[in-house]
């Protein structure tokens, strides 16, 4: 069993290597593209460049969603985050107004919508594992979906 562990451990350390080749390998060829498109425009100003929406460019865009989640909790507990909002709140909560509660204690401005699904994301695992200590509870569904969380009694 230990044998099948390690391996399944290596084998991680490899994927993990080739995602940030691969991360680096898409660096690079962005600021090929970018270079490009402006030598491109100074001989055809009027060009713009296709935008295609693609399922790496919006991976990325959740990946560095993420990312600046994982930047904004750091040396921060999200334990104690949730459970001082709940405590605060009058009503049961969803995680999205957890959410949009922090962003909004945060002062993250424009930045605040971006980040609202990572953020609802992170909440919601904390709010699992509180579940699991026995210090939250669900106050059932507010639209058949979505949970109400409130601090357990």
């Amino acid at each position: 069993m230990v044998e099948i562990v390690d391996e399944l451990k290596a084998k991680l350390v490899e994927i993990d290597g080739k995602m940030e080749e691969l991360r680096r390998e898409i660096g690079a060829l962005e600021a090929q593209k970018s270079a490009f498109e402006t030598v491109i425009r100074v001989y055809d100003p009027s060009f713009e460049a296709a935008v295609l929406p693609s399922k790496a460019r919006r991976a990325s865009s959740r990946e560095t969603a993420s990312a600046r989640v994982t930047e904004l909790l750091k040396g921060r507990n999200n334990r104690h985050i949730v459970l001082d909002i709940l405590r605060r709140n009058e009503r049961p909560t969803t995680t999205a107004e957890i959410a949009e509660k922090f962003a909004s204690e945060a002062a993250l401005g424009s930045e605040a919508a971006r980040l609202e699904s990572a953020l609802t994301s992170r909440f919601s695992a904390t709010l699992n594992g509180l579940v699991k200590q026995g210090l939250v509870r669900q106050a059932g569904t507010e639209d058949g979906r979505r949970h109400l969380w409130e601090i357990s009694r």
